[in-house]
């Protein structure tokens, strides 16, 4: 029996420059692959003219950025247009399709697919029932976060963007209970919301053998306490509430060091923590860090810490986890589901600076509570968010999808 061919259609996607970005995917199509599911993309990128793709943020636009797909994973580019702004993602999802169509149905005639992913809600899922309907082909849809966490709240039209999207896809996917909870409020969806937990590769983020080994390949010094941050530096994130909780912190304890993997506006507020405390290698700022050396950044970590605005299910809090990390976050979107609020970690309410440095302080002075935490949180990663198993479902669920889809024709 040949394997199941999805055309996943994502704007996110890891580039030679953005190598993490979208990388969620990809694992989980890696993952999908034992399960006889054959996951290609084509990737929706803005176009962007020149001379501005040379400068700034629209340098990630340009050709010296093309795709980087991990071994074994095909992708096609499609640049569409995007004018700037919020407001225009109202027509984005529209802009997607026409540009996607064309490329769609030559790459079908090449080898014909069974199934249309979206890999986001907005704009994804909104081109892939397009482009589902133009092929004859069933769609499946993830819901991943902000695409129906933030953005629909923002803007009322993106609402009912969603909604409509929702009339039309055949198997609705969120990667966590509280998304699912949230496309079911619409009322909209044929059938109940699949939860899948979206993979990451469980050989790589485990517990060290030898932290202090990790912390010496990375140059950090050995006797330190280690507070690890992953994500973008930006205000959604939480970046001034962490600033604001650890800014003491680092005064009062002089062992602890902040290590925020990532980039964006906020370095320099996080940089300047470093200075105002007299302790500027106490804040350590990598940068964009290639996605296998990431598990290398938590392994020698003593804990987490995710101060987000709104989340879905977010991979660093799961990475972490699998690694033996206890987490201090935020209550929000997903993050219940993983952490466990005094056993495998602690939670806060966001914007809550005052209970983020209460509890990031009991992560530092309490060893036996941030062990104890590290180990439940790591059983609890292998236990409930198991990359295999989640895949394997996925795979099953799509499966089917296609069976009832031919049976019905």
């Amino acid at each position: 029996m040949r394997n199941l061919r999805v055309l996943a259609i994502s704007h996110m996607f890891p580039t030679a420059d953005r190598r993490h970005y979208g990388i969620f995917i990809c694992r989980e199509a890696q993952a999908l692959r034992a399960h006889g599911i054959e996951l290609t993309f084509l990737v929706g990128r803005p176009w962007t003219p020149w001379p501005l793709y040379h400068f700034g943020h629209w340098s990630d636009y340009g050709p010296a950025n093309p795709l980087a797909p991990p071994a074994g994973l095909e992708a096609r580019l499609a640049p569409y247009v995007r004018p700037p702004g919020f407001g225009f993602r109202r027509f984005e999802g529209a802009f997607l399709a026409r540009a996607l169509l064309p490329l769609a149905r030559r790459w079908n005639e090449e080898s014909r697919f069974d199934v249309v992913l979206g890999v986001s809600m907005l704009p994804d899922a909104e081109a892939a029932v397009a482009v589902g309907k133009d092929l004859g082909l069933p769609v499946a849809s993830l819901a991943v976060g902000s695409d129906v966490m933030v953005y629909p709240d923002r803007m009322p039209v993106l609402w009912r963007r969603l909604c409509e999207t929702l009339e039309r896809v055949d198997l609705p996917v969120g990667v966590s209970q509280s998304i699912c909870r949230r496309l079911a409020e619409t009322g909209k969806c044929r059938r109940p919301p699949l939860c899948i937990y979206l993979g990451r590769d469980a050989g790589d983020f485990s517990p060290p053998d030898d932290r202090s080994r990790v912390r010496t390949q990375l140059g950090w010094p050995a006797d330190s306490l280690v507070a690890a941050y992953l994500g973008a530096l930006v205000e959604t994130k939480g970046m001034r509430e962490l600033v604001a909780a650890c800014e003491p912190l680092l005064t009062r304890y002089r062992h602890l060091r902040l290590v925020c993997v990532g980039d964006g506006p906020c370095g320099d507020m996080l940089q300047g923590m470093g200075k105002r405390t007299g302790r500027p290698d106490a804040v350590i700022l990598p940068g964009r860090v290639a996605p296998e050396r990431v598990p290398l950044y938590l392994q020698a970590s003593d804990f987490l810490v995710l101060p987000s605005h709104s989340e879905g299910m977010p991979q660093a809090v799961l990475e972490a986890m699998s690694c033996g990390l206890p987490v201090v976050a935020t209550r929000v979107g997903g993050v219940p589901e993983a952490v466990m609020d005094g056993r495998t970690g602690l939670l806060v309410e966001p914007n809550d600076t005052g209970r983020l440095q209460t509890a990031i302080e009991q992560m530092i002075t309490d060893d036996a509570f941030r062990s104890a935490a590290g180990e439940n949180g790591r059983i609890r990663a292998r236990e409930v968010f198991d990359p295999e198993r989640n895949a394997r479902t996925f795979a099953d669920a799509l499966q089917s999808l296609v069976r009832s889809t031919n049976e019905g024709l």
